[in-house]
């Protein structure tokens, strides 16, 4: 009796560590010009994780070519200051795989945040869409601005899928962990903007050169988890 009691307990204790590892709900904090976004705690980071979609009138090319096009990432991605490919013949790389750096500037006297990952391009389930992650890694790479906090957890994700002629629908996630002691509340307070301002940006850019030129999709790795 007190063998099945106990096996029950740590049947009972194990469920509710599994459930507490899960992410909380997403819950919607802010639409603007039909871009939605939302929020949900996570397990992985002591701040929220945001997510926004919105349509973008640009066909998947023309943002695929936005996105891979690294160091535009100033002009599109929230507080972002530098961001480049990282070139080193010792990491092994691709067209639809390699690494990056990415600075978030952030007002005095905060450090400045950063983050360095890899980059891996497939084409998504939806016929004719694209999928870009981006995750945290750690390699050899000395940052250019040593006095900045490496970010612990950094996870992003970009999925364009074909929603009519002409037309993008825009999936953006992302989680990064700051780092340091920022208070939760006030990072928490910024990221409910995010990533609707992220597609914003994107909209913006997708009617500029040489990205609305782009005709073709350049992805060829098949989708993988």
């Amino acid at each position: 009796m007190k063998k099945a009691i106990a096996v029950s307990m740590l049947a009972l204790l194990w469920v509710s560590t599994l459930w507490a590892a899960q992410p909380g709900e997403w819950k919607k904090v802010k639409e603007s010009d039909g871009i939605i976004g939302w929020t949900r705690s996570t397990p992985l980071s002591p701040v929220d994780e945001c997510r926004a979609q919105g349509i973008i009138d640009a066909p998947v090319a023309v943002i695929e070519a936005i996105v891979r096009d690294t160091t535009t990432m100033k002009r599109y991605m929230f507080m972002c200051s530098d961001a480049f490919e990282i070139k080193d013949a010792s990491l092994k790389t691709s067209k639809d795989f390699y690494y990056m750096y990415f600075r978030q500037g952030m007002p005095w006297p905060v450090s400045d945040r950063y983050g360095v990952g890899s980059m891996d391009w497939m084409l998504d389930k939806t016929p004719g869409g694209v999928l870009a992650r981006g995750i945290n890694q750690t390699i050899s790479f000395t940052p250019p601005v040593r006095k900045a906090v490496q970010m612990p957890v950094v996870r992003a994700s970009w999925r364009m899928e074909p929603a009519g002629e002409n037309k993008t629908k825009m999936t953006y996630m992302c989680l990064a962990a700051p780092g340091g002691n920022l208070p939760t509340s006030a990072v928490n307070f910024m990221i409910k903007n995010i990533g609707v301002s992220t597609i914003k940006e994107l909209r913006n850019l997708a009617k500029e050169e040489p990205y609305r030129s782009a005709k073709t999709i350049v992805t060829t790795t098949a989708y993988h988890e």
